[in-house]
């Protein structure tokens, strides 16, 4: 009797259902008719042996922490999410590295527990200055883990540095005979782009003196790219140089020189930016609202950074710093808008990055809290009246009913005047809802 076993005896069927015996097999059978899976039913399926399952919990876990703040999912698996992401990261297939890559920056920026986070630091930092990861810096996904995990991982500046200096010698090789500059415009900018948002997090006084020699010079060769992103990156990184105050951690040149080379790096904006017919008139970064080049050239020419403002939850978040703005603009874009957004009005470590404190909401996302019940209650005196049997008094317990039905019906009565104050306090509070539910996110 055929029953259609292999010569191994890996897979078998029943009523024309083709099973594996392994264990992926048992959990998509069981998956597709059992209840939906939990969060954690994926956190184990990162131990599967298919590939595609792998991939799948990885998306499904990636999505979940993008749009919500999954706190104790986060502090529960911390470590173990890490480890596991970082095999994938030197195992894995190129969708599981960029997938694992970007939960680690993620868990990364959830959890408040000081230490996981370091750790995790220390370990990414670890694996990826190994010999044999270095060129997997070059992926996006890589350089966005390595920059938040820093941000929000390392303990001094010293160690900020430390993968400052590793991103520099991928950015300007120098006479590095070994490292060949064949990168794409969008690798060098990615690159930039998380040099300048670790750079905003260490005062000027705090940098070395002898790593950032000829940055000044690198990144105003850089403004004359055609690359519209590439040239934004240098134009923040040239404006965060200069708000450091410390120019000459950036150049060996003198104070005179300095000036000389500040004056030709705003020529080279003005020259820039008049090819659009406008100084001032020039395509806006969506994710900060102000236009890179025209926004340093003010900052350069006025030697103060202008304030500008971004709209989330209905609140203002004041930027007044070329440091806070490039924090804003890559975090924007690490999370997408959305997931912004949610970690802005949810994430604690959002909350004193930017010094910003969002309304509490109530359970209906409005920040009005409206009583369940409102009730009124008016106290009526009525003289005790000696009842009899005889009918003497018919009138006055005629006149005691139409007293109390003039003090509870009539449009003028102290009970009808209450009940309506209340029901046009209901209605203000309705209209009130109305506009919470119309913010602009």
């Amino acid at each position: 009797m055929d029953k259609r076993r292999n010569s191994k005896g890996g897979q078998r069927s029943r009523r024309g259902i083709l099973l594996d015996d392994d264990d992926d097999a048992r959990g998509d059978s069981q998956n597709f008719w059992g209840p939906c899976k939990t969060l954690h039913d994926y956190f184990i399926d990162l131990s599967r042996k298919r590939a595609s399952v792998r991939e799948e919990a990885l998306s499904t876990i990636l999505k979940a922490l993008t749009l919500n703040i999954e706190q104790k999912f986060v502090e529960l698996n911390f470590v173990t999410l890490v480890y596991q992401c970082l095999h994938f990261i030197k195992k894995g297939s190129l969708t599981e590295m960029k997938q694992a890559a970007h939960i680690i920056g993620l868990l990364s920026m959830i959890t408040t527990t000081v230490e996981k986070v370091h750790e995790a630091y220390e370990d990414v930092l670890t694996a990826l200055s190994q010999g044999g990861l270095k060129p997997k810096l070059k992926t996006l996904e890589i350089l966005g883990c390595l920059a938040v995990v820093t941000f929000f991982g390392a303990s001094n500046s010293d160690e900020t540095e430390s993968v400052m200096k590793l991103l520099w010698d991928l950015i300007n090789p120098g006479t590095d005979s070994s490292i060949e500059r064949k990168d794409s415009p969008a690798v060098l900018t990615a690159m930039i782009s998380s040099w300048s948002f670790l750079l905003s997090t260490i005062d000027g006084w705090r940098l070395s003196h002898k790593n950032w020699q000829g940055a000044i010079t690198y990144f105003s060769n850089i403004i004359d790219s055609n690359d519209e992103e590439l040239c934004a990156a240098a134009c923040e990184a040239l404006a965060l140089v200069f708000e450091s105050n410390c120019l000459e951690k950036f150049s060996s040149a003198t104070k005179d020189s300095n000036k000389e080379l500040k004056d030709n790096i705003i020529k080279q904006l003005r020259s820039r930016l008049s090819e659009t017919g406008n100084e001032r008139i020039s395509s806006q970064d969506p994710r900060t609202g102000f236009n890179s080049a025209s926004a340093a050239l003010d900052f350069l020419e006025d030697g103060k950074c202008a304030n500008t403002h971004v709209t989330i939850g209905g609140q203002k978040l004041i930027l007044s710093t070329w440091s806070q703005k490039v924090q804003l603009k890559f975090l924007k874009h690490f999370l997408r808008n959305d997931g912004f957004v949610k970690h802005m009005m949810e994430n604690e470590n959002f909350h004193n990055v930017f010094d910003f404190h969002p309304k509490r909401r109530n359970d209906w996302g409005n920040v009005l809290y409206v009583p369940e019940r409102e009730e009124v209650t008016i106290l009526l005196f009525r003289p005790m009246v000696a009842r009899h049997n005889d009918c003497s008094l018919l009138p006055s317990l005629t006149r005691d009913k139409q007293l109390a039905k003039k003090k509870t019906m009539s449009p003028n009565s102290h009970l009808s005047k209450a009940r309506t104050q209340l029901l046009k306090k209901q209605r203000d509070l309705s209209l009130k809802e109305r506009e919470f539910d119309c913010f602009d996110y």
